[in-house]
C-alpha cells in the first residue's frame, strides 16, 4: 500500500520562513560564532555555536584551506542543558 504525504500551507509558509532565515544568517553564524569545540566524532569536523534567541545553533563545518564547508546546521537541545549555549 502506498503511502501519501500533504503539506499544508502552514508547513510550507514555515519551512520558506525557516530556509529564508537558514540562508540570510548562516554565514555570518559560521564566520562569527559564539564557541566553536571540536566534533568528538570527526577529528576534521569543528562545532560553530550560536546562541539564537533561547536557543543553540550548531553547525558543523570542515575547514580546507581558507574555505569552511558546512555539512549541517541545527538547533541543539542537548547544549543549552549543558550549558554551552544559553
Amino acid at each position: 500500500m502506498e503511502v501519501r504525504v500533504n503539506l499544508t500551507q502552514h508547513f510550507k509558509d514555515k519551512w520558506e520562513e525557516r530556509k529564508t532565515f537558514m540562508e540570510s544568517q548562516i554565514v555570518e553564524y559560521v564566520v562569527n560564532p559564539d564557541l566553536v569545540l571540536d566534533d568528538p566524532d570527526f577529528p576534521n569536523r569543528k562545532w560553530h555555536l550560536k546562541r539564537v534567541g533561547e536557543r543553540c545553533l550548531k553547525v558543523v563545518v570542515e575547514q580546507e584551506g581558507n574555505k569552511l564547508i558546512l555539512i549541517t546546521a541545527y538547533f541543539d537541545r542537548t547544549l543549552r542543558r549543558k550549558g554551552l549555549c544559553g
